[in-house]
Order: C-alpha cells, then structure tokens, then sequence
C-alpha cells in the first residue's frame, strides 16, 4: 500500500521447504539456509537481516508490518516518531 512519500508492506514468514532451492537474502544476499524466511517488499530476507533502520529491531519479532520511507526500512515506532 503506498501513501504519497511512504509506504506500508506485510511481513510473511514462510518455512523454508526442503525441496526449493534456498533463496537470496536481500539483506546480506546469502542463500538462506534456516528453518524459517521472511518475506517482505517482494524479497526474501533471513529473520535477523530484515531490521529497523534506526533502532534495529528485528522486524518479525515486533509485528507482522514494517514501514519505508525515504528508502529506509522501520518499525512502526520510529515511523511515527
């Protein structure tokens, strides 16, 4: 969902199956190798890439939404602030 100068995207966690080649990390752009990836902003990023920009909260773990704003990924809290 887009709003002007930011926008609003889910965050899907998905496991990853055995029988699908592992998938680039967006974040550090290795495969991801671990049990679970997150999906978010059409890539894949492994749980502990996908961060806020400013306090570096782990996504996943703060809520199933994040935030970019001037290319920037956040959490909901350094969004509105």
């Amino acid at each position: 969902v887009k709003f002007g100068h930011f926008s609003l995207a889910g965050i899907q966690m998905l496991s990853v199956q055995p029988d699908t080649k592992p998938k680039g990390c967006a974040g550090c752009n290795r495969k991801i190798k671990d049990r679970y990836l997150l999906k978010a902003l059409d890539k894949y990023w492994h749980e502990d890439c996908l961060k806020c920009a400013c306090c570096d909260c782990r996504l996943g773990e703060v809520g199933s939404t994040l935030y970019t704003k001037a290319n920037l990924i956040l959490c909901r809290r350094d969004y509105l602030r």
